[in-house]
This record gives C-alpha cells, sequence and structure tokens, in this order.
C-alpha cells in the first residue's frame, strides 16, 4: 500500500513506516500530523485516483526531527567588471515517519465517474432553425437596402456561400422600381 500525497507544495510517495524529508513545518519532534491532500492511493492492487485528491483519503505522520540539508554554493560573476559573489545555503527540512495510509473502502469520485463518462450525443440542427439566423450580408449591401426598406430574406446573394452584396441589392431596388 502507497499513496503520493502534497505537502508544502511538492509531492511524496509514502510507505508505510518510511521516513521522509519534507519541507519545513511548525511541528515538534514527537508530534503527529495528517496530510489530507492525497493525490493517488494503491490499496490492495487497486489504484484510487483523486481529481485532484482522493476524497476521505490522508496520511499519518510522526514529526521525527528538524535539520538543515547539505550546503548549496551560489556562485555570481560578471566577466571583466571584477564582480564577483559567493553565496552559501542551506535548506531546512522536517524528518517524518509515515504512520499510517487511510483509505476509504468506497471511493466518491468513483460512483461519480460512469454518469459522466457517457455524454448524450446531439442531433443535427434543423434545417429551419440555420434559415433562420442571420443573413450573412455585407455592410454596403446592409445599409443600402435599410435605406430602401427591402425584406433581407427575400433578396438572394450570390456572393460566397449566399452571402448577400451591394448588386445583389441594386437589382432588388430596380426589381421594385419596375413594379
Amino acid at each position: 500500500m502507497y499513496a503520493i500525497f502534497k505537502a508544502q507544495g511538492k509531492q511524496f510517495r509514502a510507505v508505510e513506516d518510511a521516513v521522509l524529508r519534507i519541507p519545513s513545518l511548525q511541528a515538534e519532534p514527537g508530534d503527529t500530523i495528517k496530510f489530507d491532500d492525497v493525490l493517488l492511493a494503491e490499496q490492495d492492487g487497486d489504484v484510487h485516483v483523486g481529481a485532484p485528491c482522493v476524497a476521505g483519503a490522508s496520511v499519518a505522520a510522526e514529526v521525527v526531527s528538524h535539520g538543515r540539508g547539505d550546503k548549496i554554493i551560489v556562485y555570481k560573476m560578471k566577466r571583466r567588471k571584477g564582480y564577483r559573489r559567493k553565496q552559501g545555503h542551506r535548506q531546512g527540512y522536517t524528518e517524518i515517519r509515515i504512520l499510517g495510509i487511510d483509505v476509504p473502502d468506497e471511493p466518491q469520485e468513483a460512483e461519480a465517474k460512469p454518469a459522466a463518462a457517457a455524454p448524450e450525443p446531439k442531433s443535427p440542427p434543423e434545417p429551419e432553425a440555420v434559415e433562420a439566423g442571420p443573413v450573412d450580408i455585407t455592410p454596403v449591401a446592409r445599409k443600402l437596402a435599410e435605406e430602401h426598406g427591402l425584406d433581407l430574406g427575400a433578396i438572394e446573394g450570390t456572393g460566397k456561400d449566399g452571402r448577400i452584396l451591394k448588386g445583389d441589392v441594386d437589382k432588388a431596388i430596380a426589381a421594385k422600381e419596375g413594379d
């Protein structure tokens, strides 16, 4: 049994009785702490994956000690300028021992997953609904048709994909005046 949990912005793999070094915590040695942000848990061959966390799962641990890691040297230099800086850094850590991993027998996300897995297929729109949409017309042709009070649904477009052009509106105006 193991679990992947998140602590202090980093992810760790927990196995019972394992000793881990995590970024410093505000806890005294001997204190028991509980991590609720379990991202993945494996129990008896069943893998529970969280979205983002496994509901009801937790990792219990005991604080063993606090310490500081190995020294890292940070060296800055600018060539031909006489600029050199040397700085050391030791990152603090908390050493913890994993006491136990608690995973619920019935994960809640497993029940909700099958219902959302099969979306209903969408039916194609009916031709009447497509024709009732906005008319594709050039701005100049729209202004000219509004000035002459023409019905845009009655004008047949000769442009690309049936777009109504200025010439189409001119023909409709000529046909209207000829009547």
